[in-house]
Order: C-alpha cells, then sequence, then structure tokens
C-alpha cells in the first residue's frame, strides 16, 4: 500500500525518539492522523489542506495528513490502526467494522437540506389498490449487478432479515442492466418489481430529489405516474465520517464536534473534505447504518451469493 505522508510528518519522523513505549504512545495520543483517498486527484495535497487546518486549530494538536491511493486501501489503513481517521462509504465503512469492529462514525453528508439518507426500494406498477409484498410471491424480480449496493445487496440482505427469501418468494429473478432500466421493464410488465434506490424526499410527482424515480423523471421519458414504492431497507447514510474506537473519548467528542460546525465556521474547509455534498454534516451512530452492515453479515451471505 503506497501512503505519501505529509513533509511534516516525514520530517519529525528523523527524530530519534525515546525507546520506551509510554513515552511514545503518549505523544502519540497528541496528535491525529488523518487518511485520504486520493484516486485520481492528484491535487489532493493541496485541496484538502484547508480541513487539515482547520482541525489542527478546532483540535489544537497537529493533524498529520495519510494520502492513500484508494478507498480499499484507505479502509484497511483504518483496520490496521495506521490512521485515526477516515472518510469513508457506507459499504467500506460496514466491510472496516465487519472485519475489526474496531472502527466507528461520527457523522455524515447531506446532498441538501433534506436528512442525509438514501433507501433501497422495490418498485412495481401501480393497481387501483395498493400493492403488497405478498402480492408479490411467486412474480418475476428485476435485480441490478451483484456488487450494486441500492439493487442487490442492501435489498436482498434486508429483505432475508425481515423473513423475505427473495430465492422462494420470487419465481424468478431478473438480471437488469441499471435501476432504469428495470423500471421500463416494469412498466412493459417484462418483471412485475424491479429494486432501485430513493432519498425519499421532496416532491413525489419529480420522483424525489434523487434516485432511480428522479432519474426517470428527469429522462423525460413517460410512466412515473404509473409506479409505486411497495418496500424500503432502513435508511443508509451517504458517507462515514470515521474513526477508531480506541482513540480517546475527549478526542472523539472533539473531532465530531469541529466536524458539525464545519459548513459553517469554514466553507472552504468544508468542500475540500465534501465537495459533493452541499448540505453540510449530522451526526450518526454505528446503528445508523444497519441496512449496510446486513449485506455484510454471515448470515445473508448466501442470499447474496445466488446467480439470479
Amino acid at each position: 500500500m503506497k501512503i505519501r505522508i505529509s513533509l511534516f510528518l516525514a520530517l519529525t519522523a528523523l527524530i530519534l525518539l525515546p525507546a520506551t513505549s509510554s513515552w511514545a504512545q503518549q505523544q502519540g495520543l497528541q496528535r491525529l492522523r488523518l487518511g485520504v483517498a486520493v484516486g485520481a486527484d492528484e491535487a489532493m495535497r493541496e485541496r484538502i489542506e484547508p480541513f487539515r487546518l482547520y482541525l489542527e486549530d478546532e483540535l489544537d494538536i497537529p493533524v498529520d495528513l495519510f494520502l492513500i491511493d484508494t478507498l480499499g486501501e484507505l479502509t484497511e489503513a483504518l483496520v490496521k490502526g495506521d490512521i485515526d481517521y477516515a472518510r469513508l462509504s457506507p459499504a467500506s465503512y460496514a466491510a472496516a467494522f465487519t472485519q475489526c469492529a474496531c472502527v466507528e462514525p461520527l457523522a455524515t453528508a447531506r446532498p441538501d437540506h433534506f436528512p442525509a439518507r438514501f433507501y433501497s426500494v422495490l418498485i412495481v406498477k401501480s393497481t387501483d389498490q395498493s400493492a403488497t409484498l405478498s402480492d408479490l410471491k411467486g412474480g418475476r424480480l428485476g435485480v441490478g449487478q451483484p456488487n450494486s449496493i441500492s439493487s442487490y445487496r442492501v435489498p436482498l440482505s434486508n429483505l432475508l432479515a425481515e423473513g423475505i427469501d427473495v430465492r422462494q418468494h420470487f419465481r424468478t429473478s431478473v438480471r437488469v442492466k441499471d435501476p432504469v432500466e428495470g423500471l421500463q421493464a416494469v412498466l412493459e410488465e417484462r418483471v412485475d418489481a424491479s429494486l432501485g434506490w430513493s432519498t425519499l424526499s421532496g416532491k413525489t410527482e419529480t420522483g424525489y430529489t434523487a434516485g432511480t424515480l428522479n432519474e426517470l423523471f428527469t429522462s423525460g421519458a413517460a410512466g412515473l405516474d404509473k409506479l409505486q414504492i411497495v418496500w424500503r431497507s432502513p435508511a443508509i447514510p451517504y458517507n462515514a465520517h470515521a474513526v477508531r474506537t480506541d482513540l480517546p473519548d475527549e478526542r472523539k467528542r472533539a473531532l465530531r464536534g469541529a466536524l458539525l460546525e464545519l459548513r459553517d465556521a469554514s466553507p472552504a474547509a468544508y468542500f475540500s473534505i465534501e465537495p459533493d455534498f452541499p448540505g453540510g454534516l449530522e451526526p450518526v451512530v454505528h446503528a445508523d447504518y444497519r441496512a449496510m452492515l446486513r449485506s455484510y453479515a454471515p448470515e445473508f451471505q448466501e442470499v447474496l451469493e445466488a446467480k439470479p
């Protein structure tokens, strides 16, 4: 794993420290190791600097920046204890906790002024009467690719948690190219139901603020008024500003407070870490990720590994 450490950390690493581990551990508690996934952004160090400086000022300790190539390697670094804090996707958080139970979330970002959550949903063609999951027994289910969070992993595992095994409840599962194509299959009655996602916030006539129904609306295709949601998963946060559980409690509290005030206190620092979610950060706890955690739990793997 390639980790590019900040110049400050690289220089201080040259200082010869006493061999006593207690002294070294005490010094370690006086720093925060921030990990950030670089991806294809070659200017990440410069872009993230306002956020690093904000944390240093608010926490009153040095913050060392670790630039890590991929989200997978960033997650691994947090699990191994090479860093203290990272911004993870909800799936990466669930994967990290499944590996070690050594991480916890502090905050998640909002795309707008609505709560920072989205849902996996099951969508059918409307009838004169409200449809239910029971009505779909023996029907055809449209599903996404096996690695899809909202149209495969989360719905199949959470439906099973509610007692619905899609392998037994539906006559067959039909792989669709993407969730919007699944809606077209529902409208054309090629399947009886299909999986997608939605914020379930905003106007229903536009398919809510975002999600599969909204994508159908913005595409200009007809049929939105002929669709209805018959099931939704527990809410899923958009991301997870997560820390190691062994970080001192007072440090966690200070960091959460700094994150919740970030957008108003320093917009430049906020958008350096959350360029795609302008709505600010709100607090979360581990239980908020239960829908995603189920998709990694051993007892739900069999339904996820079954071929549609």
